[in-house]
């Protein structure tokens, strides 16, 4: 039950959900509660299917009234039930009193218009001014987000403007009315983790400076340490906790919740296999008597399945009492350097990569005349041992994704070659370069994107099957079963289709896929970024034990260096086409060299919220420049809190530091610091 003080601003208390079936109405939310305090941030946490994003939709009235049903004991904003409003008194409060910004901002603003556009529109609808009224307040807003130049921003297309600056044009036009409750659902799940602190810090500011009150929905918890001062927990459609942060981050009351904190990769002891929840969140058409969460529960005894269980004393659990339930345990310790990392004899490399760079084609005009080229990845060097992972990190942008496509021969180099095991890759022919490719094998992120629909789990995995080995029939059946089995899934699930599982059982099926040939090189491109906490646990689990038991060499993409140093015996690091350094996963991590990996490092949310106050953050200002005009001298001296002089004209060098890290920046050059210090005494006044 939620308590309706002077200082509530939202109420939802009861709250059921209901979406039209062929066999009738089915339940998805049922009985959930949580309130919204005047100039607080309350977070509404749990999986994907828990119930946190259709809950928010429909305190907007987006739900379709044809076929969805919304019931509650009370769903009051200000006062006022939500429920009882009419259309056209729900469209004004919409937007001017509430307003919701949302996960992937693509796909909600209209490609078609500019977001100048747009956001005029949303000030017309709520207020009666003019267009040039509306336009000036358009542009206070984006100004007021911080978009450079928003001016001329504000004639762009959606689809002219980066990841992170789409998330603050959407921000800006939520806010540009002024509404006294902000909805953001998911804002930085598809986000990289500098432009995740960007958008974090901009909604804190917001908060204060406009006194809102925000609902945070989101599947993870360290992102939620960070924003959150108090949290409501969903699981199968009920409120499972609710409580103040600091206090659920010390001792949780639910084991649903302990569950989602051990899962983070960033409480984990590395060398050890990350924290799994069994299972996943039930369907609503096959939930399990008594405590929905009891299937994958460790604490499970037979009164838990016996009838069901209400949310009493802010916990939904009938053990909670006697329970002694952990927080995130999180220990800063455990980020502090530990020193050089022993040396030990190298394995023979499997892939070299020697100076490897691409070119793209800009076109302009009807003609597509080339008027330029980008050089997306340039002069990327690096080498695997067999048998070992290289985790690839950096922002959207920095080159990863095409650096792998390159390794493959996906996309042709400009210069460079690669080798595999004595191969050159990048001097072989098409028939050769097709044989070559069953040891060769790669995982993309969306794998609902690359996965036929129109094709079963069992044809997908077969075909390189048949196409390399030749198998058919019950030969390759037998075989499709075996690689089902290795990843975790049932054998007899081959004849069902992609739409049909839930995003990590389909990141596992196209792991059954790459596998199928028994590659010797895995790329894993970004291949948890779009999963829950819980199911990345899963699928980064996984790869460490196949790479083990099959022998594999791995690279690893991402953009995360929590998630990486779990995988990973080495890491490089890469930015706008470079790398700028590389060296032993453990000493990347706990001991940075360039002030980049620092940054990054920094943008991961400590899942503590007093710990996370007390630390000081690096959030990089801006986004990767554009690789068709790089910076001059050091490509990072433009966002780099340590720029100094020789950073903007000189390139950097390679420095070896002597602890297995070579990193290219010129703090690690002593001279290129004593020479950038004379230089500024130089300049100076005599007093």
């Amino acid at each position: 039950m939620t308590v309706v003080t002077d200082d509530t601003l939202l109420e939802v208390s009861g709250l059921k959900i209901d979406f039209a079936t062929a066999s009738g109405f089915l339940n998805v939310v049922d009985d959930v509660c949580f309130d919204v305090l005047k100039g607080e941030t309350l977070a509404l946490v749990g999986e994907s299917g828990s119930g946190k994003t259709v809950s928010a939709l429909s305190l907007m009235g987006l739900l379709p009234r044809r076929s969805s049903r919304v019931r509650a004991r009370s769903m009051s904003f200000c006062g006022r039930e939500i429920l009882s409003l009419e259309p056209e008194a729900m469209r004004k409060m919409r937007g001017s009193e509430i307003s919701m910004i949302f996960q992937e901002p693509m796909t909600s603003l209209n490609p078609a218009f500019t977001v100048g556009n747009q956001m005029a529109e949303a000030v017309r609808v709520h207020r009666k001014v003019s267009r040039a009224e509306a336009k000036k307040r358009s542009l206070e807003m984006l100004d007021f987000v911080g978009i450079a130049d928003a001016k001329r921003r504000l004639e762009d297309y959606p689809h002219s403007m980066s990841g992170g600056m789409r998330q603050r044009a959407m921000i800006a036009m939520a806010l540009v009315c002024e509404p006294k409750l902000l909805i953001a659902d998911e804002p930085t799940t598809a986000l990289d983790v500098t432009i995740q602190a960007q958008v974090l810090e901009l909604l804190r500011r917001l908060q204060r400076e406009l006194g809102m009150s925000i609902l945070f929905v989101t599947h993870d918890l360290g992102v939620v340490a960070e924003i959150a001062d108090r949290i409501t927990v969903l699981y199968a459609g009920q409120t499972v906790e609710v409580g103040l942060a600091d206090a659920m981050y010390a001792r949780t009351r639910h084991p649903y919740t302990e569950a989602l904190m051990a899962s983070m990769p960033q409480v984990a002891a590395v060398g050890q296999p990350l924290t799994v929840i069994p299972g996943q969140v039930p369907r609503p058409d096959s939930l399990p008597s008594g405590c929905r969460f009891h299937p994958r529960c460790r604490y499970t005894v037979d009164a838990c399945k016996a009838v069901p269980v209400d949310l009493v004393n802010g916990s939904r659990c009938i053990r909670s009492s006697e329970l002694e339930l952990s927080g995130t345990l999180w220990s800063p310790s455990i980020t502090e350097p530990t020193g050089a990392v022993p040396e030990k004899d190298p394995d023979p490399p499997l892939l070299q990569v020697h100076d490897l760079a691409v070119d793209f084609p800009v076109h302009s005009g009807i003609l597509r005349r080339v008027v330029g080229r980008v050089r997306a990845v340039d002069g990327v060097s690096l080498s695997i041992p067999k048998g070992e992972t290289l985790g690839l990190v950096g922002e959207s942008g920095s080159g990863k994704s095409t650096t792998a496509r390159l390794v493959l021969r996906l996309i042709e180099p400009t210069s460079g070659r690669v080798v595999l095991d004595g191969m050159e890759v990048t001097a072989l022919g098409k028939s050769e370069l097709r044989r070559s490719r069953r040891r060769m094998q790669i995982v993309f992120q969306d794998p609902y994107s690359t996965l036929d629909p129109r094709s079963t789990v069992g044809e997908t995995i077969g075909e390189p099957l048949e196409v390399h080995e030749g198998l058919k029939g019950r030969a390759r059946d037998e075989r499709v079963e075996q690689l089902l089995r290795e990843v975790g899934l049932d054998p007899r699930v081959r004849s069902r289709y992609p739409h049909e599982f839930s995003g990590g059982q389909r990141q596992r099926i196209a792991i059954a896929r790459a596998l199928a040939l028994r590659p010797e090189l895995l790329i894993c491109d970004e291949p948890v970024s779009s999963l829950d906490v819980s199911t990345q646990s899963q699928v980064i689990n996984l790869l460490d034990e196949l790479q083990q038991r099959l022998g594999l060499t791995c690279l690893f993409i991402a953009h995360d260096l929590s998630v990486v140093r779990h995988i990973s015996d080495r890491i490089a690091v890469m930015y706008l086409g470079r790398i700028v350094e590389i060296g032993a996963a453990e000493q990347i991590y706990t001991s940075p060299s360039h002030p980049y990996t620092e940054a990054l490092l920094s943008a991961i949310p400590v899942p503590d919220p007093a710990e996370q106050h007390r630390r000081e953050r690096i959030v990089l200002t801006g986004d990767i420049p554009s690789p068709l005009d790089p910076p001059p001298g050091c490509r990072f001296h433009t966002r780099c809190p340590y720029a100094m002089d020789v950073c903007r004209t000189v390139d950097p060098p390679a420095f070896d530091l002597g602890n297995g890290t070579t990193v290219w920046c010129h703090l690690r050059s002593t001279d290129a610091v004593l020479s950038d210090a004379e230089q500024r005494n130089a300049t100076e006044p005599a007093n």
